[in-house]
């Protein structure tokens, strides 16, 4: 005669994956998008002063805009806070 085998529950434990796409940006993130949208505008306003040759349409307005596209946009974007371990004191 065969035995009968019983076949167990298999348990599943189902974690809770948060999504990727969620929003994450904290207070701090957009303030440093803010400050970059500002600076911005100011770099487009020193392009803008008559005459073309001036020393701020020349280089001031260059350099706050290469400031702007290449720090403050992506840092805004990029920027976490670091989260405390349990083990560590907080400083």
């Amino acid at each position: 005669m065969a035995k009968s085998v019983k076949k167990k529950g298999s348990t599943k434990v189902s974690k809770v994956l948060t999504s990727p796409f969620s929003i994450y940006w904290s207070r701090i993130n957009y303030l440093i998008l803010a400050l970059g949208i500002i600076l911005s505008v100011l770099g487009y306003y020193f392009l803008s002063i008559k005459p073309w040759n001036s020393t701020s349409a020349l280089y001031l307005g260059p350099v706050i805009l290469i400031l702007v596209y290449l720090v403050f946009f992506p840092l805004s974007i990029l920027f976490r806070k670091k989260e405390s371990s349990p083990g560590q004191e907080p400083k």
